[in-house]
């Protein structure tokens, strides 16, 4: 009985696989998945635009902009940007505690709801952190600015979870590194824009506090742009990737189901072996966070903020090249791109402990632009902006090297998300009992790295040498064909 399931299981498509392959958008073309010729010709030019993967990893791009990259261009500022930082640092560990829960819970939500309606939930939310600091900044509201840390962190969690599926699963394969590169740099974008607004209203010298309210009014208006965006989004199964691939999905799993995919997803040992690396990779923001807000004067914390996005740019599209080299096997440039990070990182760590211990024994008082002391001070944080998104997004083309379906990439991005949020959280969290030494944390931050370098290494080792989802589509053309011929 159980193998006459089985075979009528493998032999008849669901009702949902029938309607989407019998539509224009899903005819198949051998092992490319789709028959373009007949895409083009039954569907009109701007539905075409709409669903291609390139135009949705946009308007993806498009929020993290409006949203993740304004709220780093806050951060940036140094204790986002208030006159004292210990507020914004207990309100941003908040955040992350709150984004580590609902992250956990991630891969059922998201996959429940759909990444679409977890965006516009998460963007709905932006404003709200952004509105809170203006409100601590012109009246001295600091309750409201602590529960927007608890707010943001549910609603962002929904939309960074979504994010991280949808990023490991759009492009197509020859492509993940520079499709990551853009995501990158649209956040990196973004900060250059809030870098300009803090620039613009805060570089009188001599200003002494925090930065002008003004500034976060500019803040809150583009957090708010990113709603629409999110709305433009298209299901999974509507994208049409420009290689002429479509996107692996798995059957709907029930609540039941999903939540059993938890333990299973957490105790993977793809998981399990980048689970150091997660926890470590945004570690370091509420050290440099502090540095900021403790050493620089409010000019000096809003120059940073404008010009530190500019070399991870660069750095973001030359990562991609190397993930993204054909003539090299996916084990290969998994172990390349490896190596690149942790070499860019250790330089950029040895040289801000360096940095700290000297200010320790002389402290600097508050370091401006034009004090020949602060190239050396801030090009540590100048190449940690790099570094740090490097890390990030590395680690994304390697786990997405890894799924089978776009399912998956949800859960696996979830299961990060949640641990590198739980390390943020711990991270300004420590650096709330700090006063003006960051030290604790650059020395905590390096031997993190340096203890998940070794099964990260292993992690690397394992890599296939294949995409599992493109051998999945493959399988799954193949049957279709043969039973066609039949």
């Amino acid at each position: 009985m159980a193998d006459s399931k089985t075979d009528s299981k493998t032999a008849a498509p669901s009702a949902r696989e029938e309607s989407l392959h019998s539509s224009p958008i899903y005819a198949v073309d051998g092992a490319q998945g789709i028959d373009l010729e007949q895409y083009r010709a039954t569907v009109p030019l701007w539905k075409r635009v709409w669903q291609h993967s390139l135009t949705q990893m946009m308007l993806l791009s498009v929020q993290a902009f409006c949203g993740p990259a304004m709220a780093d261009a806050i951060a940036g500022l140094g204790g986002g940007g208030l006159a004292t930082t210990q507020t914004s640092n207990i309100s941003t560990a908040i955040l992350y505690a709150m984004l580590a829960v609902v992250c956990f819970m991630g891969g059922p939500l998201v996959n429940k709801l759909g990444v679409k309606w977890a965006l516009v939930i998460g963007a709905a939310s932006f404003p709200i952190q952004g509105s809170a600091y203006y409100c601590n900044s012109k009246f001295g509201n600091q309750w409201y600015l602590i529960l927007s840390g608890a707010i943001s962190g549910i609603g962002t969690a929904c939309w960074y979870v979504a994010e991280a599926g949808a990023i490991m699963t759009l492009a197509p394969s020859g492509a993940r590194g520079k499709y990551l590169a853009l995501w990158i740099v649209s956040r990196n974008l973004g900060q250059l824009v809030g870098g300009a607004i803090n620039l613009s209203k805060n570089h009188v010298k001599g200003a002494d506090g925090g930065i002008t309210p003004d500034t976060y009014i500019a803040f809150v208006i583009i957090e708010c742009l990113a709603l629409p965006f999110a709305l433009l989004i298209r299901p999974f199964e509507h994208v049409v990737r420009s290689d002429g691939t479509r996107i692996i999905t798995a059957e709907t799993l029930s609540t039941k189901m999903e939540f059993k995919r938890i333990a299973k997803t957490m105790t993977s040992k793809l998981i399990m072996l980048s689970a150091l690396w997660a926890l470590w990779s945004f570690f370091y923001s509420g050290s440099w966070s502090t540095y900021l807000g403790t050493y620089f004067t409010v000019r000096a914390r809003a120059l940073s903020s404008l010009v530190s996005p500019f070399f991870c740019i660069v750095g973001c599209f030359g990562l991609g090249f190397i993930l993204d080299m054909k003539h090299l096997s996916q084990r290969r440039r998994a172990q390349i791109g490896l190596f690149t990070v942790v070499i860019l990182n250790v330089g950029v760590y040895i040289w801000s402990i360096i940095m700290q211990v000297k200010f320790n024994h002389n402290d600097p008082g508050k370091v401006d632009w034009e004090d020949g002391l602060y190239p050396s001070s801030f090009l540590p944080y100048f190449f940690v902006q790099t570094t740090g998104p490097l890390s990030q997004s590395y680690m994304y083309w390697l786990l997405s090297s890894f799924a089978t379906d776009a399912q998956e990439n949800v859960r696996n991005g979830a299961a990060f998300r949640c641990i590198e949020a739980i390390g943020q959280a711990i991270s300004y969290g420590m650096n709330t009992q700090t006063t003006g030494d960051p030290l604790t944390g650059f020395c905590v931050t390096f031997a993190l790295l340096g203890a998940a370098l070794v099964p990260m290494i292993m992690l690397v080792n394992m890599t296939p040498d294949r995409i599992p989802a493109d051998v999945v589509a493959e399988q799954q053309n193949a049957a279709r064909e043969k039973g066609e011929d039949a």
